[in-house]
């Protein structure tokens, strides 16, 4: 990766990131913790990103989880992710899909307790195993046999929680694939943005 394509991928995150910042300082704050009844131990959400123009793209991923502690998730997810571009020197199309496993631990439920901030994101790390379906056309070299194959990530990371309601959160994270390879669709480090309920 050259320093221009790494610069720019900074860039565009620290972008993403004060972007969010207003809705992470301004939200609802939860109300006070209690102990998990056992129907909201089980939680929704996932992930949804579109980008249309000379290169489209369209993720839908939707997840489930369960609060084993109230700090302590776990869950499971599926990918699927349509991309076309359009370009003048190598025009192509392909979808990616698969599914995840994930573990979630609250580090810091709330940055403002104590500081009378009105500030209610949370810290949180996570680990996840990903496997995905790509075609060999696309991403693996030579890049001319037909079919397809699975790649396999272990993926490591944390980010920030914010509480838009009772149940209800938005997160960004961002995540190291441990075992990044020329094979994988994307690079470190992978930014996501998505929400719970």
């Amino acid at each position: 990766m050259n320093l221009v394509t790494k610069n720019t991928r900074i860039i565009k995150f620290l972008l993403l990131f004060l972007t969010f910042v207003p809705l992470i300082l301004f939200a609802q704050p939860k109300e006070e913790e209690e102990e998990l009844r056992p129907v909201d131990r089980l939680f929704f959400g996932g992930n949804f990103g579109l980008m249309l123009g000379t290169i489209t793209n369209i993720e839908i991923s939707p997840l489930i989880g369960y609060y084993i502690t109230p700090k302590l998730a776990a869950g499971t997810g599926i990918r699927f992710e349509y991309f076309k571009d359009k370009g003048y020197y190598a025009p192509y199309e392909t979808t990616i899909y698969g599914g995840n496993i994930f573990s979630r631990y609250t580090i810091i439920s709330n940055l403002g307790e104590g500081l009378d901030i009105g500030l209610n994101a949370g810290i949180f790390g996570q680990v996840e195993y990903e496997a995905l379906s790509l075609e060999r056309g696309y991403f693996e070299p030579p890049y001319t046999e037909d079919g397809r194959f699975i790649v396999h990530s272990v993926l490591v990371g944390g980010g920030i929680s914010q509480s838009i309601g009772r149940r209800s959160t938005f997160l960004i994270s961002v995540l190291y694939n441990l075992n990044e390879t020329s094979r994988s669709p994307y690079s470190n480090p992978i930014v996501r943005v998505g929400f719970t309920f």
